[in-house]
């Protein structure tokens, strides 16, 4: 991860935003899980993604940029690089949002569909 995955989304995340996130380190995903060594993803701490369809609309409509660079590029790239493909709407399966982000609900995780399939 910290040879592969980060130096990539480095370059997306301060492609999209240099400023934001000229300090990207490995807490800005991982948050407290950086510290203690677990890593554990989705983190709660950042923002949510709503899993059902219309809350998913309204977030569109609200940071359609941020969600345009997401889609577009952020998961398309974790996708790969997890071997995972890239989550599909139709048949709900892959890597997508609620890989990194929970859905904001008291249970915070989002469907397992909406996130990438356990490795075998």
């Amino acid at each position: 991860m910290k040879q592969t995955v980060f130096p990539k989304m480095k370059d997306d995340f301060t492609g999209y935003d240099a400023k934001h996130y000229a300090d990207m380190n490995c807490k800005t995903c991982h948050g407290d899980g950086a510290t203690d060594g677990s890593f554990k993803m989705p983190n709660a701490k950042l923002p949510p993604v709503p899993a059902t369809p219309d809350g998913f609309k309204k977030l569109l409509a609200k940071k359609p940029a941020a969600c345009k660079f997401m889609m577009e590029k952020v998961v398309p790239d974790m996708a790969s690089m997890l071997s995972e493909p890239a989550f599909d709407p139709k048949t709900q399966q892959g890597f997508g949002c609620h890989g990194c982000h929970t859905d904001g609900s008291k249970g915070g995780v989002a469907p397992a569909a909406s996130a990438a399939p356990a490795k075998k």
